[in-house]
């Protein structure tokens, strides 16, 4: 993988990678809080490896210095494990963006405790922990930036260079349990952006809420692992900003780097809302040609069709619905639905709570295997 890192220091990607639970703090910034009886500080004598951790989502393999490294460009992805010892640090890619509001943000959850967030540093460290085995979750809560920092060519991002532990401490798996995996395709709203405020200009990491998007609460839902492949601004019909159409970035991480997924159950494609001004002929076989992506890739997994909320897009609801009858897909009726989104009509936090509600019994059928109109033989 040394060719592609290459590639990405001379695009001047500007990564973060996340070293495994350790915050580098300098004096006179503000500290994140950590669960009680737990300090931040540096631990020496460290052990590292990534192959025993857990990714879920649009994680891409890369290499920093010759090393393994793992980096996702979107919100609500995340990663996992279980580790002994005292003291546990994830060392993430330098961030070169000196902007201190285009930080992107994670939270981590150890042992059970609350949630924390935290904007993301290129090290994390928890130590003086109580001896015995520990577990770690990291969530990817916001990469959102202004609509002139590009994110596809990847100069915003969250990367794992590596997790180090105190002397004699040991790293293993901590899978989710979940047997099911669910892959949500869509734009800023499958995303979580503007979910705790912000504006459409003002679209800052610390207003996504990546790890309570509709998606994840979904997935908690129905006990399944979710991917993303959902970009702020992505569109059915055309590309905005620098990202591609969405036939075009399927099934792409980012730029030049296409995921190897694994086999979904189900997948949501939530999309059209930045499509307003596409013609109605190129969206729907535009729509069309990411469908028989998605199926190609995906041949027994239920694909449902979530139409633009209103007041986006108008006049793609029906132009959804007729596509969703031609290819055998599960329509989303979501024209009555009831769902709080005062930010330039993006959903808030409430909103996507409303919304995984509302799927939870239609997706549920599917992963049930009670739907099976759109499944091939």
């Amino acid at each position: 993988m040394s060719t592609l890192s290459n590639k990405l220091q001379s695009a001047a990607c500007v990564i973060l990678f996340v070293s495994a639970l350790v915050l580098s703090l300098s004096p006179g910034r503000l500290q994140a809080q950590s669960p009680k009886g737990i300090t931040m500080n540096r631990v020496s004598n460290q052990k590292t490896s990534l192959s025993p951790i857990t990714f879920i989502g649009r994680w891409a393999d890369i290499s920093s210095n010759d090393a393994p490294a793992k980096l996702t460009i979107a919100s609500g992805g995340s990663f996992r494990f279980k580790f002994t010892g005292s003291s546990v640090k994830l060392v993430f890619m330098p961030f070169t963006v000196d902007v201190a509001a285009l930080r992107p943000e994670i939270s981590y959850v150890i042992d059970g405790k609350p949630p924390v967030r935290i904007p993301l540093e290129e090290e994390l460290l928890l130590s003086n922990l109580e001896p015995g085995e520990h577990s770690l979750i990291v969530w990817v809560e916001g990469v959102a930036v202004p609509l002139n920092v590009r994110r596809w060519t990847c100069r915003q991002g969250v990367g794992l260079r590596s997790v180090q532990l105190a002397a004699n401490g040991r790293l293993s798996a901590y899978p989710s349990g979940n047997s099911k995996r669910l892959l949500v395709i869509g734009d800023s709203i499958g995303e979580g952006l503007l979910m705790l405020g912000g504006t459409a200009w003002a679209n800052y990491p610390k207003f996504a809420n990546g790890r309570l998007n509709f998606g994840n609460q979904l997935g908690a839902r129905l006990r399944a692992d979710v991917w993303f492949q959902c970009f702020g601004g992505a569109a059915i019909g055309k590309g905005f900003s620098d990202i591609p159409p969405a036939f075009d970035n399927y099934p792409f991480i980012f730029q030049g780097y296409a995921q190897q997924d694994p086999a979904f159950d189900a997948v949501i494609i939530e999309a059209g809302h930045n499509d307003g001004s596409v013609a109605p002929a190129h969206f729907v076989e535009s729509y069309k040609t990411l469908i028989d992506k998605v199926r190609k890739a995906n041949p027994r997994a239920a694909i449902f069709l979530f139409p633009p909320l209103k007041p986006y897009a108008p006049g793609k609801f029906e132009l959804v619905r007729a596509v969703a009858t031609d290819k055998k897909c599960v329509f989303v009726d979501n024209h009555d639905w009831k769902v709080d989104a005062p930010n330039d009509s993006h959903p808030s936090l409430k909103g996507h709570t409303q919304i995984a509600e509302y799927l939870t019994p239609i997706v549920g059928q599917a992963l049930n295997g009670a739907e099976a109109r759109n499944r091939t033989p």
